[in-house]
């Protein structure tokens, strides 16, 4: 075999091996936007947004750009949901969460099974989008002390679903991005306001995000300051014995690899 043979083989399968590549990436594109299209009809068809004008005083940030001590009111969209149509859909439904301002607006399911919905639609069909969930333990009907929402990031190029979650690691976009509305099929709780954010490694035993509940005041007391020493930004936020706590968690291989989270903390108002 000649070496200009070899070399037009070389070519060939390259050109072969470029077009398998250009139709598995249109095919993850088109799917991609399949599973985009369910949740923003789901968002036309069920919710309505409002405004809900909030008081704010803005916390001690050790940033020497924070603010300390200023009132503001901000005019955040608060989004109504007819969960009485969702639950005809899908009677998993637990809840919705929204979060002003960003590609975050969704359906909250429970099931006794945390793998059910990494690959399941809200619809109940096949996707890798999967549908954001509360942890299996948690009593969505009363609250627990802590409540725990999971939801994917979907990768490079993708933020929908939980990738947004990662920009909260920029300082920026954390001061301006600090409420998150959250409401079960029980109650509208309205807004919980974000006061921490941590790069986790699952293989770390010292701290449980995924506490539920806890036997006194004072543990729950300990792990709030916990968290709070592993958070990426030093926000004043009193966090009191009686409050309840939405943790949000979704990957984050940029640390960790695949052991990596990015978990963001909010107090119930």
């Amino acid at each position: 075999m000649t070496i200009k043979i070899i070399i037009r083989i070389i070519a060939l399968l390259l050109i072969i091996a470029s077009a398998v590549c250009g139709l598995l990436f249109v095919r993850e594109y088109k799917t991609a936007q399949t599973e985009i299209l369910e949740y923003s009809i789901l968002r036309e068809s069920y919710t309505s947004t409002g405004s809900f004008p909030t008081q704010y005083e803005f916390p001690t940030i050790t940033d020497p750009i924070g603010a300390s001590g200023v009132s503001d009111i901000l005019d955040l969209p608060k989004t109504e949901v007819d969960f009485e149509s969702l639950l005809r859909i899908n009677p998993d439904t637990m809840g919705w969460i929204n979060i002003p301002n960003t590609k975050i607006s969704y359906p909250v399911v429970q099931t006794v099974d945390n793998h059910k919905y990494l690959k399941i639609s809200f619809e109940g069909k096949q996707s890798n989008a999967g549908t954001p969930f509360a942890d299996k333990g948690n009593n969505m009907k009363n609250l627990d002390t802590n409540t725990i929402i999971y939801g994917h990031n979907m990768g490079t190029g993708r933020t929908d679903m939980f990738g947004t979650l990662l920009f909260y690691m920029d300082y920026e976009y954390f001061t301006e991005n600090r409420f998150i509305q959250f409401d079960t099929i029980y109650q509208n709780f309205g807004w919980w306001e974000v006061f921490a954010v941590i790069e986790f490694d699952v293989r770390n035993t010292d701290f449980n995000y995924q506490q539920l509940a806890f036997q006194n005041d004072d543990d729950f007391i300990d792990w709030i300051a916990e968290l709070k020493a592993f958070s990426i930004h030093d926000v004043n936020v009193d966090i009191s014995p009686n409050d309840r706590i939405l943790t949000l968690s979704t990957c984050d291989r940029s640390k960790f690899g695949q052991n990596g989270r990015l978990l963001v903390f909010a107090v119930l108002n």
